[in-house]
Formats: structure tokens, C-alpha cells, sequence
């Protein structure tokens, strides 16, 4: 991290980048029934569209904790924002339901360069409780773009008859590559040399990274269970309406302000990751046993707002415990969406055969409980 103040650009750029990328991943599952009627599936294929990317996202970090330790973040994110535009502009005109999955494979190829390399370029321009508060809102854009998707995707189905839902994503990513590109040249964002000398050397056994990762899987497995079902759930209680980007909203508002709670109060990044998960367990222990209500609508935006605060935190502690911040980051994102990637397909299909996505709840109150006991043992693994 250089001491320099980075070009407002520079700083700016992931942000951007990561909107064009939440919309992308997220805006189709805003308009459930198209896909349904559109490609003559069930919810379980419906699934499917999100773990399509999550493999992909899961096979990137390889190559982008190597690349981050060899040139520049800036020149990486043109590179890599710039690939995911241009394949998402493709995915729309999918005849059948398997190219749909193939192209939004080969779109998150693209899309897992894009989080793993905008990450390793804000822990290269900021440290300590800056780091974890940009850190948050990192994600906080992610949630953002798809909470957009949300409100805008019904409406172009509407206008275009489906021509849009990914496309759009290329139009938003115009901005990131603008101020990357004005940037290209500047050395803020390179490797330095103690991580290139160390790459990947000890972080497949630092037990930070390792309980770090296992957070992640409870974070980022419940965020991607809720932002892809949570249209359809929303409809099943009959209920209509924006309910959905609200949601998304909330999550974008807990990623963006976890780091900012380091900042502001006397609490370390492990207690935001175990108090956190500790609500998410109640919250999704009662929706899985709540009977219909109006506790059924509100506790989705708690749950929500739980599961996006640690965000930050996580990505902080993870490239803190290592000189290697890029591979550290890198195995953090590949551990959580490997095992994430199996929950959408699961959750479909607990839906097919139950007709609700109580038993889905149940399975993340286990993950977010072994969230909490790895906080605490970072806790303990740090003293």
C-alpha cells in the first residue's frame, strides 16, 4: 500500500467495475417466470443461472492470484471488466436454456477476474480500518448493481421482450474502464515485493485465511441464496412490488457501512464476522419455523442485513495474515463460492419438492454457525 494518495480514479474504478458486475450476476433473478416460461424449466434449473458462474468464478482465482502478483491491479481490471462487458452482451440471445448456462460460464470466467483483482486493488491502496471500509463498500456496489437489476429488468422483459437483462451490464461498465484506462500507467497498484516473493507460499496453510474462508462460505452462500430466490419467495407469500431491490438495497447498505462500524466503534473485524452470523442463525432458524405472516416479509431484510455486514471484515482479515494479499484474497473467494455454488441448485430443488425454502433456511443456519466458531477462533489465532 503506497502512502502516496492514490488518483481519484484509481480509487473509484473498482467500484465502479463491481456495479457492472452485480447487475449482470444478479439483474435475471428479478424476472423469475420469464426464465421459467421463456426456456420451459423448474426452479431447480432456475438454480442453475447463478451456479453457472460460481464454478468459473471459483476456477479465476488461480490465475488472478497470480497475475496480481505480477503487474499492476489497474492494467488487470481494464483487462478483465472490459471481457465480462463484452460477454454479458451475448448471454441475452441464448436460443436454449444450456447456452444460457454456457455463456454465463464463460461470462464469469471474466466476472471472477473482476472481484478477485478490483479486492487485491483496494488492499493495495489502503490498509487498517481504511481497508476494511473500502473493503465494504466493494461489495456494497456488487449488491448495489443487483439491486438494480431488480428494478429495471422487469421493465425491459416488459420493452424488449428480454433483450437487456444481461446486456445492460456492458453500458454500466463503460464508466470503470474510462477511469482504469486514464490511469493505466500509474505503479500504485503493483505488487510489492515481498508479496511477489512469497506468492502463495504459506496462505494454503495460514489458519487466519483458512477460518476466514470458512466465513465467507456462511456470507456469501446466504447472500446468493437470498438474491436469487428471494423474487420467487417475495411471490409465494403474494406478496408484489419493488420488495425485492429493497432487499438488495439493504444488503448494499449492510456491506458498505460493516468496514465503517471498525471505524467508528470499538469492535474488531472477527466480533462484526461472529455477531453478524450469530443474528443470521436466529434470523433464518425463525424464518425456516415462522408460520406465514408478517414476519415472513420483514425478517428477509434482517437476515439480509446480517449476512452483507461481515463482507469487509472478511476480506480485511484475509489480507492482513498474509504479505501475499492477492492469493490470500484469491483462496478466500474460491473456498466460499465452491461451496456456494451447490446452494442455489439445492434450494431449487428444495422448492420443487417442498413448495417453500424452509429446509434451505435450515442449511444456512449450520453455515452461519460455524461462522461464528471460526470468528472466534480468529480471534483467539491473532492474540
Amino acid at each position: 500500500m503506497s502512502h502516496t494518495s492514490p488518483p481519484l480514479g484509481l480509487r473509484v474504478a473498482p467500484h465502479l467495475a463491481i456495479v457492472s458486475m452485480g447487475y449482470v450476476m444478479f439483474g435475471y433473478a428479478g424476472v423469475p417466470d420469464f426464465y421459467l416460461s421463456q426456456y420451459d424449466i423448474g426452479y431447480t434449473s432456475f438454480g442453475l443461472m447463478l451456479s453457472a458462474i460460481l464454478l468459473p468464478l471459483v476456477l479465476a482465482q488461480w490465475p488472478a492470484s497470480r497475475l496480481v502478483e505480477r503487474t499492476t491491479t489497474t492494467r488487470l481490471l481494464i483487462v478483465a471488466t472490459v471481457a465480462q462487458a463484452g460477454l454479458a452482451s451475448t448471454v441475452d440471445f441464448a436460443p436454449t436454456f444450456p447456452t444460457v448456462l454456457a455463456l454465463r460460464f464463460l461470462w464469469g470466467i471474466a466476472a471472477g477476474l473482476v472481484l478477485s483483482v478490483g479486492a487485491t486493488h483496494i488492499a493495495r491502496l489502503y490498509s487498517g480500518d481504511a481497508a476494511s471500509r473500502q473493503q465494504g463498500v466493494y461489495g456494497g456496489m456488487l449488491t448495489l448493481g443487483g439491486a438494480f437489476g431488480f428494478l429495471i429488468t422487469p421493465r425491459l422483459v416488459t420493452a424488449t421482450g428480454g433483450i437487456g437483462i444481461h446486456a445492460l451490464g456492458t453500458l454500466i461498465a463503460v464508466p470503470a474502464v474510462g477511469a482504469l484506462y486514464r490511469n493505466r500507467h500509474d505503479r500504485l497498484t503493483g505488487p510489492s515485493e515481498s508479496a511477489s516473493e512469497t506468492a502463495g507460499g504459506s496462505v494454503l496453510t495460514n489458519p487466519v485465511v483458512i477460518l476466514a474462508s470458512l466465513c465467507y462460505v456462511a456470507a456469501i452462500g446466504s447472500y446468493l441464496t437470498l438474491s436469487a430466490f428471494i423474487t420467487s419467495y417475495f411471490e409465494d407469500l403474494g406478496v408484489f412490488g419493488p420488495l425485492n431491490a429493497l432487499v438488495l438495497g439493504v444488503a448494499t447498505l449492510g456491506r458498505a457501512s460493516g468496514g465503517s462500524v471498525v471505524v467508528r466503534f470499538p469492535v474488531t473485524d472477527p466480533k462484526i464476522i461472529a455477531g453478524a452470523s450469530a443474528v443470521a442463525v436466529l434470523g433464518f432458524g425463525t424464518l425456516a419455523a415462522a408460520p406465514a405472516g408478517p414476519l415472513r416479509v420483514v425478517l428477509p431484510l434482517l437476515v439480509m442485513l446480517a449476512v452483507s455486514l461481515p463482507f469487509g471484515a472478511i476480506y480485511n482479515v484475509a489480507a492482513d495474515a498474509t504479505a501475499s494479499e492477492g492469493s490470500a484474497l484469491a483462496m478466500v473467494i474460491a473456498i466460499g463460492n465452491l461451496v456456494a455454488l451447490v446452494l442455489p441448485v439445492v434450494t431449487g430443488s428444495i422448492r420443487d419438492a417442498t413448495g417453500g425454502y424452509e429446509g434451505a433456511f435450515l442449511v444456512l443456519v449450520g453455515l452461519n454457525t460455524v461462522a461464528v466458531g471460526s470468528a472466534v477462533l480468529i480471534t483467539r489465532t491473532r492474540q
